[in-house]
């Protein structure tokens, strides 16, 4: 029994007085993992409540005080459902339910959380749609893919999740992981690293064409390094999560389920409120060739989301004749630099 706390051995050798050796270490091993799930999922929503303490401020600012839109709808959903949902579910998982309970509520796990990881794609899709310049191709591809995913973790939630059996009586945590030789839910952690990254490749190659054009914007860098952050954080956590559920173990399979769900909230909910950050210095350095374009690349500030706030038509810029151009928009001097090689 070495690496178990003598604490769970005591209490599994009570709760079956002359048990032999195995059957007492193997109940101590499955109270000692529950114990660890328990305090791992309470650390994971401390987590998420602390962050969106820590936001408030600049949430109210960049959030609450604009104007309806898309993504602010995504951004409110993503994160008061998230906290809604963690908490249901950290009730779940330390709660004292019963057996027939559970057969209902097992089921509430993952069809609570699908709604939280969809919010967090689709606040992705969304970036990703604008920063590819709004095409409606991009637009099609990735509402397939969120119907698909969808449509997956649907599945997952009716027909793909199983009870977790209790470690002894009848009453306990209320969980959930694949039934005995399934991995269907696997598939429930596998599905954002295939979407995140199919839209961290789609930005890659715009990102990588703007710099050879030698566009520098902060919004861009912004967008960029925080996307593949985010893509390589998330495809990680998901990859661990994924391969957790191989384990034999039933109790240790979904042990890092909470740490995906809130890390995928958080950082989707920074996304947002950086890339609506007030300021932004634009530089734009355009290395002509032989397409010139007739007028300069367009910044257009949007009084509606704030002051200071512009919205910048990635798709313009293009090659370019090499001029520089000084602009001012409403009090607000825009330098644009336009490089003629040869």
């Amino acid at each position: 029994m070495f690496g178990i706390p003598p604490l769970y051995v005591a209490e599994a050798a009570g709760l079956y007085p002359g048990a032999p050796e195995a059957t007492v270490e193997l109940i101590a091993t499955g109270l000692w993992f529950v114990h660890v799930l328990q305090v791992y999922t309470s650390c994971m929503v401390t987590l998420a409540v602390w962050d969106w303490l820590v936001c408030l401020p600049v949430e109210w600012e960049r959030v609450w005080k604009r104007e309806w839109s898309l993504v602010k709808f995504l951004y409110i959903w993503n994160r008061y459902y998230g906290l809604v949902c963690f908490s249901v579910n950290l009730w779940l998982f330390n709660g004292q339910i019963s057996i027939e309970d559970c057969k209902s509520l097992h089921f509430v796990i993952v069809a609570t959380c699908m709604w939280s990881t969809l919010g967090s794609e689709a606040i992705l899709a969304l970036r990703t749609y604008a920063f590819l310049g709004r095409k409606r191709s991009i637009a099609t591809l990735l509402i397939i893919m969120l119907l698909i995913e969808t449509g997956y973790l649907l599945y997952v939630a009716i027909g793909g999740v199983h009870q977790t059996p209790m470690l002894y009586g009848t009453i306990g945590p209320c969980t959930a992981s694949d039934a005995p030789g399934r991995h269907v839910v696997t598939g429930f952690w596998l599905c954002p690293v295939v979407f995140d990254l199919i839209c961290t490749g789609l930005t890659a190659i715009k990102a990588f064409r703007l710099h050879n054009l030698g566009m520098k914007s902060g919004i861009v860098k912004t967008f960029v390094t925080e996307g593949l952050f985010y893509f390589l954080a998330i495809t990680v956590i998901n990859v661990i999560n994924a391969a957790f559920m191989f384990q034999s173990n039933a109790n240790i399979q979904n042990i890092n389920c909470y740490l995906a769900l809130v890390i995928a909230q958080v950082l989707c909910c920074r996304l947002v409120l950086n890339l609506r950050a007030p300021d932004y210095a634009v530089t734009t350095s355009v290395n002509s060739g032989s397409h010139p374009i007739a007028h300069p690349p367009q910044f257009r500030r949007n009084n509606s989301m704030g002051t200071g706030r512009f919205s910048i038509p990635l798709n313009t810029f293009d090659q370019s004749t090499g001029e520089v151009y000084n602009e001012e928009y409403n009090g607000v001097k825009i330098h644009v630099e336009v490089d003629r090689e040869g």
